[in-house]
């Protein structure tokens, strides 16, 4: 018989249903550690309508990765419950798709939903020097998206308008997110030379420093080519044509020898307006 309950589960309770699951399926880690830390930021909502499935015989239908999270977090949750289900419909449930950042930018009704994740994303990757890393729980949540957005609504919505025009202008060569997330990081640096910067690499107009040349060639070409750059090496050369550009430096060669350079940070000031070629 189908019985519906809430529950408080608790990181014992977790634990005895996922002992008792004689199905265990592959666990992402980075979507335990996703739910991890929701929960334990006070971020995780209850009675969203998400029910954790269990079969007659204790299998876990769905709501594996929440049951972890739970034990990881050692925190005590509601959950609804449904319990008697038959074990022959797991291959019909909807197994469904991790909600995307846009899907819940979506659900929130904000504008520019598919645009402002994504730089966001980028923003806090790059701050924090995780651009590279290739770490997944480096990344930040959907709810921990929601959140920075709404701590600056008018600067995102501003940041997604200026990175869309120099997506055009530089006839989308380079993606909205990866504009908006560099000129979001210049912006605290110095609003001003951040405009000039990206103003100067997308549409090629008054150019100032000719690294910049270097780099918008180095993207157009890029762009044609069968071989593509690789977004960690996109980033180097973006972040060695900032730090030219507020010191001063031009540069002959725009390159990167990963056995002999270290990753780039990126300046946080002018140091010099006198040009030196390199």
């Amino acid at each position: 018989m189908l019985e519906f309950k809430k529950e408080l589960i608790t990181p014992s309770r977790a634990k005895e249903l996922l002992e008792a699951n004689i199905n265990n399926r592959r666990v992402r880690a980075e979507v335990v550690s996703r739910y991890t830390k929701d929960i334990l930021a006070g971020r995780w909502k209850e009675d969203t309508g998400e029910v954790i499935k269990i079969s007659k015989s204790g299998i876990i239908l769905d709501g594996q990765h929440r049951l972890y999270a739970i034990v990881k977090a050692n925190t005590p949750i509601f959950f609804h419950i449904a319990y008697g289900l038959e074990d022959s419909v797991s291959d019909v449930l909807d197994t469904g798709s991790v909600r995307s950042a846009t899907d819940v930018f979506k659900l929130n009704k904000i504008t520019n939903d598919s645009s402002i994740p994504s730089i966001i994303q980028t923003y806090y990757l790059l701050k924090n020097n995780h651009f590279t890393s290739g770490q997944k729980d480096m990344r930040l949540t959907n709810a921990q998206l929601l959140q920075k957005y709404y701590d600056n609504e008018i600067l995102w919505q501003e940041v997604c308008k200026k990175s869309h025009n120099w997506y055009m202008s530089f006839a989308k060569i380079l993606p909205k997110s990866f504009i908006g997330g560099f000129y979001s990081v210049f912006k605290e640096i110095d609003s001003e030379l951040a405009i000039n910067f990206m103003n100067e690499l997308c549409t090629g107009i008054n150019v100032t420093n000719e690294t910049m040349l270097l780099l918008r060639n180095r993207f157009m070409q890029d762009k044609m080519s069968q071989k593509k750059i690789n977004q960690t090496l996109k980033t180097i050369f973006m972040i060695k044509a900032w730090n030219c550009y507020i010191k001063g430096i031009v540069l002959k060669k725009l390159a990167f020898d990963s056995e002999r350079e270290a990753y780039p940070k990126i300046s946080l000031k002018k140091i010099s307006e006198q040009k030196v070629f390199l």
